[in-house]
């Protein structure tokens, strides 16, 4: 052993010289210079490859974009993270046309700083006009944007959540009316968020403004925040109706007359203490012609699926419908992913990707903690991006494992778009965090008497302020997938040019230099703001067409009009509603690609569920206003479309009188065998089918746990069971 040791250490020592390595051992080492030699033409021939790529995006310089805002935060001793979980979630983006120039324009909101309104001059340059448009900045702590022209007068609004009545914070929710634009082209706003019944003031995340009744104009649904000290540990049917001034969702219904009242109540929604809403999104995800909801929500809390029930009312359906979500849900999209008419869900998480930051980072709940929430009444969560499949008969296949998208780090925004015009949805996600709080040595000292004692009587001192600078910080990139089809992902982040590390938060997509492409833009902590332009036009433009909706004069933008493609066999829906990701909307022309597609024909449906079909001219944008006496469109004609339509599944199991409920004898194998990947002892209970009395009917056994007794059910001629005594079963049982 000796020997070897020396030997390996002699070998070591000769690699720091690799000529005299290679002169002592002349006679071996003509093949292992060979093999060098071989190694290094792969690998640059790799490196070349890997710079062969076409690109699909390049990542601009923001000295030549103008694009210079970034949300700064400073921790001071009076606000910080032990002050507040969410210091480091940074903020959102408003894109669309301010100005009615016929290019997307920017908003940015701040957490610290002022919020920035910027003008598209064209060529992606932009000039930063917040003064001249009357931006308020009273120092308030934004999070998410809003845009929608609420009152219906052909200039884009803005609503910004704030957190307030919290610690130094103390601002209000904004709705910035637009009052004009002036002799140079910049619209001009006033905060009417008191008027309009809209200046909620609390831990507001996002808003999202969507005809939810259907009578015609746009209500709004106000996704807020909790926070630790509000008591939200404990069993979840408690706290469901444990309510809280500041935090819990809120619903508002528009009165017609620019005024709004709050019908939370009424509504059917979760309005609790329990709340922590971080990522939103309106879509129709069961295709009946109205607008559901799905909240994510960090930590324990569930996330919540609200199925519109047609009167005003929603019904949380997410454990009828789902049967796991991501454990820390951040931002979220709804899209149709494989062109079968139905939409997706996808959720973001914190799961690393890098197997050094996965060590050092806290992962799934310990097995006990794990069961204890469940029997809380809390869902399966996982700590990974979920994508939710959906099986078009009102339930969904989680497979985000299968599609490759399950780990992107610390994640905040999913959008779902075309990046290449053709035809399927591809993903992109913002990821970074400033102070990495789920490191473990990080929780650990959080997570100590002293430090929370200090937090809890707000007595922190120069020592732990200093211990800020400390934390864990790993800037990402941010992350770019193609859709291949088949619900699988590429990861296609060797296509981007220029992809620097980040801290991006809030993101919108666009197309801003009406190229036929969609760009992407991030709102990033600490660096100047991110504009990915999409260079898949860059040679000869792939195919696509532009939409922009006049509706009717209540939603004169046309929130929750769909246009439906049939093309290739398959049926692609395309929703008109503007907030999606994280913290971030943007009102923009629909936008379909088109590369290799036949198209079949297209209808648009108007928020009314009435139809038309439409045409259109290649590589163009066209208008289409909102007509009266349309006919209504009969969603059950995408149903209709597959051959095999999948149903809805019925419980039938008191008809048949295969009445059996199995009792685990309750065993931690783990605490015997910690490293187990999975327990032995409860992978029962055994079943098995078969003709048992060779009657020609197929009976049943269902085997036990320990202390138990098994059963045997035999089939009769109409379909029901018999349960029939064994006793020779039930001695063999223990075994």
């Amino acid at each position: 052993m000796k020997k070897n040791l020396l030997r390996k250490t002699a070998y070591l020592d000769s690699m720091k010289n690799p000529i005299s390595f290679f002169y002592s051992r002349r006679w071996k080492n003509l093949i292992a210079a060979f093999s060098f030699f071989i190694l290094m033409i792969l690998f640059f021939a790799a490196c070349n490859s890997k710079s062969n790529v076409e690109p699909v995006f390049e990542l601009m310089n923001d000295s030549k974009t103008g694009l210079h805002f970034e949300n700064k935060l400073t921790p001071t001793q009076q606000f910080n993270i032990f002050k507040y979980l969410y210091f480091y979630n940074g903020a959102g983006i408003g894109a669309g046309d301010f100005n009615n120039d016929g290019k997307i324009d920017l908003f940015f909101a701040s957490n610290q700083g002022a919020n920035k309104l910027y003008l598209n001059k064209g060529n992606l340059q932009f000039t930063d006009v917040t003064t001249e448009a009357k931006i308020p900045d009273d120092g308030g702590w934004s999070t998410g944007v809003s845009v929608v022209d609420i009152n219906n007068d052909g200039l884009l609004d803005i609503y910004i959540c704030r957190v307030g009545n919290y610690e130094t914070l103390h601002s209000h929710n904004e709705l910035l009316i637009c009052q004009g634009i002036d002799k140079n082209g910049v619209p001009y706003y006033k905060d009417e968020a008191k008027e309009y019944g809209l200046d909620f003031s609390g831990f507001s995340t996002q808003a999202v403004f969507f005809d939810y009744d259907g009578d015609g104009d746009l209500d709004m649904y106000l996704m807020n925040h909790t926070i630790h000290q509000n008591g939200t540990f404990g069993i979840r049917e408690k706290l469901l109706v444990t309510k809280n001034p500041f935090s819990g969702d809120r619903m508002y219904r528009n009165n017609g007359n620019n005024t709004f009242t709050d019908v939370t109540e009424q509504s059917g929604i979760h309005s609790s203490v329990l709340g922590y809403g971080l990522g939103i999104c309106v879509s129709d995800i069961n295709l009946d012609g109205w607008p559901d909801i799905y909240v994510g929500n960090d930590f324990h809390e569930n996330d919540y699926l609200y199925i519109n029930q047609k009167n005003g009312t929603f019904k949380d359906d997410l454990n009828n419908e789902i049967m796991h979500t991501s454990q820390f849900t951040m931002g979220v999209d709804v899209a149709d992913l494989n062109n079968d008419g139905y939409p997706e869900i996808i959720s973001m998480d914190m799961l690393p990707s890098d197997p050094k930051i996965l060590k050092s980072a806290l992962g799934e709940d310990e097995y006990d903690l794990f069961y204890e929430k469940l029997s809380y009444g809390y869902n399966y969560q996982y700590t990974r991006n979920n994508l939710q499949f959906n099986r078009r008969n009102g339930m969904f296949s989680e497979i985000g494992l299968y599609s490759g998208v399950y780990a992107t780090d610390w994640s905040w925004a999913p959008l779902l778009m075309d990046f290449d015009n053709d035809g399927l949805k591809d993903l992109f996600v913002s990821n970074g965090i400033s102070k990495r709080l789920n490191d473990i040595d990080y929780i650990n000292y959080v997570s100590g008497d002293e430090l929370q004692a200090k937090m809890r009587s707000n007595k922190l001192d120069n020592n732990d302020m200093a211990l800020i600078d400390k934390f864990p910080q790993t800037k990402i990139p941010n992350r770019f997938f193609k859709n291949n089809g088949d619900m699988a992902f590429e990861d296609i982040g060797d296509a981007v040019n220029g992809n620097r590390s980040s801290y991006s938060n809030g993101a919108i997509y666009a197309d801003l230099d009406n190229d036929g492409d969609l760009d992407v833009v991030t709102n990033n902590i600490d660096q100047p703001a991110f504009l990915y332009r999409n260079t898949t036009n860059d040679k000869a433009v792939k195919p696509y067409f532009d939409i922009k909706l006049q509706g009717p004069e209540k939603n004169i933008n046309a929130l929750g009009a769909k246009v439906i493609l049939y093309a290739n066999g398959g049926i692609r829906t395309y929703e008109n509603y503007p907030v999606r990701g994280f913290l971030s909307s943007m009102q923009v022309p629909v936008h379909i690609g088109l590369d290799k597609t036949k198209v079949d024909s297209v209808l648009l449906v108007w928020p009314d569920n009435s139809y038309q079909k439409i045409d259109y001219k290649i590589n163009s944008l066209i208008k289409i206003s909102y007509q009266k006496n349309l006919p209504k469109f009969d969603y059950s004609e995408i149903t209709s479309h597959w051959k095999n339509p999948t149903k809805p599944m019925e419980d039938i199991t008191s008809q048949t009188g295969l009445l059996y409920k199995h009792e685990e004898n309750a065993f931690q194998e783990f605490n015997r065998e910690p490293l187990l990947p999975h327990m032995l002892s409860t992978e029962g209970p055994a079943l098995a089918v078969g003709d048992i009395n060779q009657d020609g009917l197929e009976d049943v056994f269902i085997g036990s746990s320990k202390w138990k007794k098994p059963a045997v059910f035999l089939q009769q001629a109409n379909g029901k069971f018999i349960k029939k005594e064994e006793p020779d079963l039930d001695k063999d049982s223990t075994y």
